[in-house]
């Protein structure tokens, strides 16, 4: 098996386990849609920021799968950083360094926060620039990345998310 192979087998079983951890609706609001939406949108804005697209892609699948309701649900990063640990060693192998930066994104991501590392800015961005499916325009001044503010960025983000 070659690395590539043992990276997508490995995101396939990270997925697998995010849809067992969500006890919602996995074709609602927060459920999967939204987790591949969120992932196109980190990949795209990774290929422009150099983030890391292995941990903007793992991210994508795990920040809201411990998620109780579709409200604001406090905490619910904190809890899916921890559900992220507790995969550790068994289905997700990271460097400690990667692991650290992919906890921050997941935990940190429903704070409104706009500094941090550039993997981690990328990957909320990449969540904020799907709240079209909620109704909301994204607001340039609470993404992180120039290339995440753009208009034309923030338009198509809008009509995949069904604005």
């Amino acid at each position: 098996m070659s690395a590539a192979d043992f990276v997508q087998t490995e995101l396939q079983q990270v997925v697998r386990a995010a849809k067992q951890r969500f006890i919602m609706d996995l074709h609602g609001l927060h459920g999967v849609g939204h987790w591949q939406r969120v992932c196109e949108n980190g990949l795209r804005i990774a290929e422009q920021t150099g983030a890391n697209p292995l941990i903007v892609e793992l991210f994508a699948f795990l920040h809201d799968c411990c998620r109780e309701d579709d409200g604001t649900d406090p905490g619910h990063g904190e809890r899916a950083a921890e559900f992220s640990v507790s995969l550790r060693g068994s289905i997700l192998h990271l460097s400690d360094g990667d692991f650290a930066v992919l906890h921050e994104a997941i935990r940190d991501h429903e704070l409104g926060l706009t500094e941090g590392d550039i993997t981690v800015l990328t990957c909320w961005d990449a969540d904020r620039l799907d709240l079209g499916r909620v109704g909301i325009r994204p607001d340039p001044r609470y993404l992180c990345t120039a290339f995440a503010r753009r208009k034309e960025t923030i338009i198509w983000a809008l009509k995949r998310s069904g604005w």
